[in-house]
């Protein structure tokens, strides 16, 4: 998927930790993915052999670059952290964890290590909906930033 340079793309990982169905999690995160609106979406549940446990979510959201409402032209690094300030927020997260990478056009913000086990929110993270780690890029997805397939190969087969 191609992007507009003006615009973030988060990766945004959610992990529900004790919920015990798939339908509780796709209830418990309705609301959040009803309102920002991801242009892709992977639930699943956690590999029983895996660090995290229930469910998870991976949603691909794109946002505009928000402006600096004191400065009309704030740099992209000025205006990514009010992009990711305006998302950490509505996720419960603290902004001010998030770190920006060397050009100032992407970061993330780690919120957890998923081996503490001292959490008592619902989400398994601090947060409502379980969100531990956003990744942000200016223009791109951050987990495929040349912008191709990444889901599938094409065999040339035709499966119809």
């Amino acid at each position: 998927m191609r992007f507009s340079p003006d615009a973030v793309v988060f990766r945004v990982q959610l992990n529900l930790e004790r919920v015990h169905t798939a339908e509780a999690a796709l209830r418990a995160w309705l609301p959040l993915v009803s309102e920002l609106r991801p242009v892709a979406v992977k639930f699943e549940e956690a590999d029983p052999s895996g660090v995290r446990r229930g469910f998870l979510a991976d949603l691909l959201v794109v946002l505009p670059l928000t402006q600096d409402r004191a400065a009309d032209s704030g740099t992209v690094r000025d205006r990514l952290l009010a992009s990711v300030g305006v998302l950490a927020h509505r996720l419960g997260l603290d902004p001010t964890a998030f770190e920006v990478d060397e050009d100032g056009a992407g970061g993330v913000l780690n919120v957890k290590d998923p081996t503490d086990t001292e959490d008592t929110t619902e989400g398994g993270s601090g947060t409502a909906h379980g969100a531990y780690l956003v990744l942000a890029l200016t223009g791109a997805d951050p987990l495929n930033p040349e912008g191709g397939e990444m889901d599938h190969e094409d065999t040339g087969e035709d499966l119809l």
